[in-house]
Formats: structure tokens, C-alpha cells, sequence
């Protein structure tokens, strides 16, 4: 047990210690700067896999918590390129900061009043509460009744599941994020919202305009402007999502130890509608129609995303369909 403690105290020590030491040598041009920040970043993302296979959960928290910190390192390299040179002192509150993956946009963000940042964190409060009396509601009830009194075939009784769990779980952690910026930002702290609305969105592209607005903003800034993505918009976006399959595909890896391939699928799905939606403006009576289609179908398309969560947790009470199985 206490070989086991040690092991886990060192997966989550491990990756801010690596970050500290790359921020060292990147700052000194000790090696070349891309070898050392993706040698950090290699030993950051494979720090979770010191804890042991049956902490499942506690593995996937971790890959997580890796996983931005490697985006952070990524991050300041740029800066470092660009002779924007952070102190000790900025690179660590960067590191400590969990709303902002771009130093240098985290000044640009908006500076609510307190009133208006109370309110969040109460109204929030309020919204994690429901979402979570919710989501225990759904998880107590017995597999077989979820078609009951739709109407419904034996082979809906997933899709219904899966719309109800997901809708609880995603606002319920939309919620906390919200509190959890608020707060920081009662405590003296600048905070990127996670979200803006994201089930508002018209189209996929501006759904993932939306949706995670942090790791959007890494993409967008150290991704995207940097590859040219002006010149070849349509491309460089593909590409996009094909780097967040493969970060998604590494988190989940660390959890479960093998590759299933949802996530990439998801990613893919995803990708494709972006960049055909990229250039769509709706307006008009077109919203609504156009908003119920991309909820809609970012709702079946997220299946093979929870896909994965199933593998962590027990997230469908009859388990996977027959088609998802397997892979």
C-alpha cells in the first residue's frame, strides 16, 4: 500500500517537475528546442502509467492533468521562440493556472465584476446540484425501463440512455467549470471560461468554437496560425482534429491500457463536419432548424466518444451495442 501511495504521488509530481526543467532549458537554448519539448512532453504524457493498472480512474485523471500540462510546455516553447520570455514567477502561475493552455492570451481575457462572477458561482452551485441528483436518478434506473412509455423498440432503449446520461453529465460538468472560473476569479485569479453555450451552436464548426474553449484556443494559436491554416484553412482544421484524436486516443490509452479507436472515429466524424460547415453562416429562420440538427447530431456522433467513458465506468447499464464492440 505504501509502495502503491508513492507510485501515484510520484505520476502527479513527476510532469510539473519534467515542465520545470524543460522551461530550464528551452530559456538557456541548451538543445535544440523542438527536442526538448517533445522529450518533456514525452515523459509528462507517460508519468500516469507509474500508477497502478487497477486505479483506474485515478490513471485517467492523471492522463488528463498530463496531457494540458504537455500542451502548456508546447505553449511556452512558442513563446520562447518568439522572445517572449516569461519569468520563473509567470511560468509557474501558467502551470498552476487550470483556465488558460496560451500564457499569452490570458491577459486578453474578460474581468467580470464580483457581483456578476457571485452569481455564477451560485447559480452554478445550483446547476451541479440538479445535475448531479439527475445523473444518480438515471444511473438507479433499471436498464429494461428505458424504452418503456415511448413508444419505443428494444433497440432505442441505448439511444435514449444515451441521450439522457449525456445531457445530465455535460451540464452538470458545464456547470462546475463555470463555478469553478467564477471562483477563481473571486480568489483574485483570470479565468477563460471552459464554455460559451456550446448547445446554441448552429453548425459543428462553431459548435467546437464553443465547446472546450481552452484547448480550442491552444489549437487555434499554436496550431492552427502557426501551420499555415490561413492558406489552407480546410486542411490545417482536418489536421486539427486529427492531433485531438490522437491526444484523446493517448488519455484514454494510459487509462485502459489499449487502443479501442472511438475516439479517433469521433474525431473524424467531427472533423469532416467542421470543415464542411466551416464557411456556413445561418441566419434567419434557418437557426432552428439548423441548431436542433447540430445538437442532434452531436448527440449520436457522441456515442463513439462514450464509448470510451464505458470502458472506465460502467456509463450504459446494458453495455455497449452489438456494432461498438470489439473494436
Amino acid at each position: 500500500m505504501k509502495m502503491k501511495l508513492m507510485l501515484i504521488v510520484a505520476a502527479l509530481l513527476l510532469p510539473y517537475l519534467v515542465a520545470l526543467a524543460a522551461f530550464a532549458l528551452l530559456a538557456k537554448r541548451t538543445f535544440n528546442p523542438w527536442v526538448t519539448t517533445f522529450g518533456a512532453c514525452l515523459l509528462i504524457i507517460s508519468a500516469p502509467w507509474l500508477i497502478p493498472a487497477d486505479a483506474l480512474m485515478l490513471r485517467f485523471v492523471a492522463s488528463i492533468s498530463a496531457a494540458v500540462l504537455a500542451l502548456k510546455v508546447i505553449d511556452v516553447s512558442f513563446d520562447l521562440q518568439q522572445q517572449r520570455v516569461p519569468t520563473w514567477r509567470e511560468y509557474m502561475a501558467f502551470l498552476a493556472n487550470p483556465f488558460t493552455h496560451v500564457r499569452r492570451c490570458l491577459a486578453l481575457e474578460r474581468r467580470p465584476p464580483w457581483r456578476e462572477n457571485l452569481m455564477d458561482l451560485v447559480a452554478s452551485s445550483v446547476g451541479c446540484t440538479v445535475g448531479v441528483a439527475l445523473l444518480l436518478g438515471l444511473f438507479n434506473v433499471d436498464g429494461s425501463r428505458w424504452s418503456w412509455g415511448w413508444g419505443l423498440g428494444s433497440g432505442s432503449s441505448f439511444l435514449v440512455e444515451h441521450i439522457c446520461k449525456t445531457v445530465a453529465l455535460l451540464g452538470t460538468i458545464s456547470c462546475a467549470l463555470a463555478g469553478a472560473a467564477a471562483a477563481w476569479r473571486l480568489c483574485g485569479g483570470t479565468a477563460r471560461d471552459f464554455m460559451n453555450k456550446p448547445y446554441l451552436a448552429r453548425t459543428p464548426a462553431e459548435f467546437w468554437r464553443r465547446y472546450n474553449r481552452n484547448v480550442q484556443q491552444f489549437f487555434w494559436q499554436d496550431v492552427f496560425k502557426t501551420k499555415g491554416g490561413r492558406r489552407a484553412p480546410i486542411r490545417t482544421m482536418l489536421g486539427v482534429f486529427a492531433l485531438s484524436a490522437l491526444l484523446h486516443e493517448l488519455i484514454f490509452f494510459a487509462a485502459l491500457g489499449r487502443v479501442q479507436g472511438y475516439q479517433t472515429a469521433f474525431f473524424l466524424v467531427q472533423g469532416i463536419a467542421a470543415a464542411a460547415t466551416a464557411r456556413i453562416k445561418v441566419k434567419g429562420w434557418l437557426v432552428i432548424p439548423w441548431t436542433a440538427g447540430t445538437l442532434a447530431f452531436n448527440l449520436v456522433s457522441s456515442v463513439l466518444f462514450f464509448a470510451s467513458i464505458h470502458g472506465l465506468v460502467p456509463f450504459y447499464s446494458w453495455g455497449l451495442p452489438q456494432w461498438l464492440q470489439g473494436w
